[in-house]
């Protein structure tokens, strides 16, 4: 499994996750008798300040996600060049 070294973002990450949650969770609890759902009434009903705010939060989210992936990518292609290294050095030897 590649090596991913703890980012500052990452905190970031969780934040944002703990504030989106925290705005669908208030959101069940106000609109649970709403017949459109909890979701689109307080997408609806919420002001406008609150839907920027969603949507900042789940951008960074996004955003956060797409970096860990490119992390990902960058530790493992680190791993296939170390082990392609190490079969050219045995190749060498013989």
């Amino acid at each position: 499994m590649a090596k991913i070294e703890v980012q500052s973002f990452f905190y970031d990450l969780l934040h944002c996750k703990d504030k989106i949650l925290t705005t669908f969770n208030e959101w069940d609890g106000k609109y649970e008798e709403d017949q459109r759902g909890a979701l689109v009434a307080g997408i609806r009903e919420a002001p406008d300040a609150q839907l920027i705010t969603l949507l900042i939060n789940i951008q960074k989210l996004a955003a956060g996600y797409e970096r860990i992936k490119e992390l990902i990518d960058q530790a493992e292609q680190a791993e296939v060049d170390a082990a392609m290294s190490d079969e050219d050095d045995d190749e060498d030897d013989f």
